[in-house]
């Protein structure tokens, strides 16, 4: 790789919403850092446009094992943000590097970006259980109805007032007042 090389790649890879090779912009952006007239994740992306965090985020993707990296080669991954989350992953729990970068392949950024916290956070969790908390908690097991209340001022300072007193919002303790309503109709019926 020259410099003109490495260059046309970051080009190539940094701008417009195509899909990215990521290692080979990481690996062209690495090239550049080592070049005299670049030297600092600042100038390199002075260079190539991007903000110097950019540049480090797509350097951070090389520190990774060379299984993760493939993955993104053969394009299982690929999202920076999934390296960056990565990344952090290894420094917690590095032995479920492999199985939950794999887990999280077919999901979304946002997904697999809380499976990885949902596995920092609980340290017996496996990828598999976490990627299962994940789907299910974006599961709708039941409808909601949102429905507004007609209230003069004073009305409101007073449910507001309450609200406070239990600590907890408006909206709770309206659902919570409807729902004990609802309830004591269904025992008188």
């Amino acid at each position: 790789m020259d410099e003109d090389e490495a260059l046309a790649i970051c080009f190539a890879n940094l701008k417009g919403h195509k899909d990215k090779n990521l290692i080979d912009t990481a690996k062209a952006l690495q090239y550049l850092k080592g070049l005299p007239q670049y030297g600092s994740n600042q100038k390199v992306g002075e260079a190539v446009g991007v903000s110097a965090e950019v540049v480090r985020e797509f350097l951070t993707l090389l520190s990774l094992p060379k299984t993760i990296q493939s993955l993104f080669e053969q394009r299982q991954l690929k999202r920076l943000e999934q390296s960056r989350r990565l990344w952090q992953l290894a420094r917690h729990r590095p032995g479920l590097l492999e199985e939950t970068a794999i887990t999280i392949s077919d999901l979304s950024a946002w997904d697999g970006r809380h499976v990885i916290d949902y596995i920092i956070r609980n340290p017996g969790a496996s990828p598999s259980e976490a990627r299962k908390k994940v789907i299910e908690s974006k599961t709708i097991k039941e409808r909601e109805y949102h429905v507004i209340a007609i209230l003069s001022e004073e009305e409101y300072r007073k449910l507001a007032g309450q609200a406070h007193r239990q600590k907890v919002s408006v909206d709770v303790l309206v659902s919570s007042i409807v729902h004990n309503w609802l309830e004591s109709q269904i025992d008188h019926s």
